[in-house]
């Protein structure tokens, strides 16, 4: 897409979530429930971040081992960066500045290691529609218009997750599927088609040990229940009570909204995201909204500072990372 499309999409969608999340809001009393939080909940909050970083690094390095054995600590400074760029830039660009840097610190394919990411999105899925239809069945009533959310989602994954498996358990039928294919294709084109489908094997090889995939899969879920946890403590330092199975719901929900086209730290997606998920359990709109802003501010700034710091301690340059990552778009 068009880089100047793609801001104006970006833009617009923002615009949008955000009109919905602060349509018809009270602001004097937005702000009076912003003031009477109770901010010492921000350190467990930070302590659940922590935790949720460092599973996501064990599963990464869990991941990778096709490509080679890395520890948490070697691959902890490409991923803060990487988390760091889609706090500063826009269309989660700092998924691919995450490839960039560890395939130069460790002279790997950039390609096979941005496989490993579409896993990392995989398993992501898998674990938070676990809790999400685990809170379907938990919650009585269950609000119509999030259960629906739940049918589209589950059927979309599934014909994914198809796919994937079918590629990984007969690689050389697939393989061998676009060789026919290719042949009525441009050389190049049909080339670069070969090369993505032998990177996609190699990042999905992981999946094909047993104990490497139970792992991967435990990371995911304690990863998951540390952002539920701090969901919790956003909305516990407002006031507002709720259980560990309506957290996951605005997790599900969050993590569906920063798929489509956002700004950098997601502001408006997230906005959005915890309105439409609280609203319909019968919290205030002002509550939502606080704890949203509670959530990503918490998140934003120690993120970015870490990932800042790596990059400058990498001697990694911030325009050079961004110019590639559009580059390999």
């Amino acid at each position: 897409m068009n880089k100047w499309l793609w801001w104006v999409v970006t833009l617009a969608v923002a615009a949008g979530a955000l009109v919905y999340a602060f349509w018809d809001v009270d602001f004097a009393r937005l702000g009076a429930v912003l003031a009477r939080g109770d901010y010492r909940l921000l350190l467990p909050f930070l302590a659940c971040l922590f935790l949720f970083y460092v599973f996501t690094g064990l599963r990464w390095s869990a991941i990778l081992r096709p490509i080679g054995r890395y520890s948490l600590a070697q691959v902890s400074p490409a991923m803060m960066i990487g988390f760091a760029g889609n706090n500063l830039l826009p269309a989660r660009l700092g998924e691919i500045i995450r490839a960039i840097v560890f395939a130069r610190q460790y002279g790997r394919s950039r390609a096979g290691v941005l496989t490993t990411l579409g896993l990392e999105r995989l398993l992501d899925v898998f674990s938070i529609l676990f809790f999400y239809f685990l809170a379907v069945l938990l919650i009585d009533p269950f609000p119509a218009s999030i259960r629906l959310g739940s049918q589209v989602a589950a059927w979309g994954v599934a014909g994914v997750c198809a796919g994937l498996f079918g590629f990984v358990a007969f690689p050389r039928a697939v393989m061998g599927l676009w060789a026919r294919v290719g042949a009525w294709l441009p050389e190049p084109l049909a080339a670069r088609g070969a090369r993505l489908l032998e990177n996609v094997a190699q990042g999905l090889a992981a999946l094909k040990s047993l104990p490497l995939l139970l792992a991967m899969l435990a990371w995911s879920v304690v990863k998951w229940l540390a952002a539920g946890g701090m969901v919790w403590l956003s909305l516990m330092a407002y006031g507002e009570p709720i259980g560990l199975g309506v957290s996951m719901i605005v997790v599900a929900v969050a993590a569906l909204a920063v798929t489509l086209p956002t700004t950098p730290g997601f502001v408006g997606a997230m906005q959005a995201a915890f309105v439409f998920a609280l609203v319909p359990f019968g919290v205030a709109r002002e509550t939502a909204l606080a704890a949203s802003i509670l959530f990503v501010v918490a998140q934003w700034v120690p993120v970015t500072a870490v990932g800042v710091a790596w990059s400058l301690r990498l001697g990694a340059r911030w325009s050079e990372l961004r110019a590639a990552a559009e580059a390999a778009e």
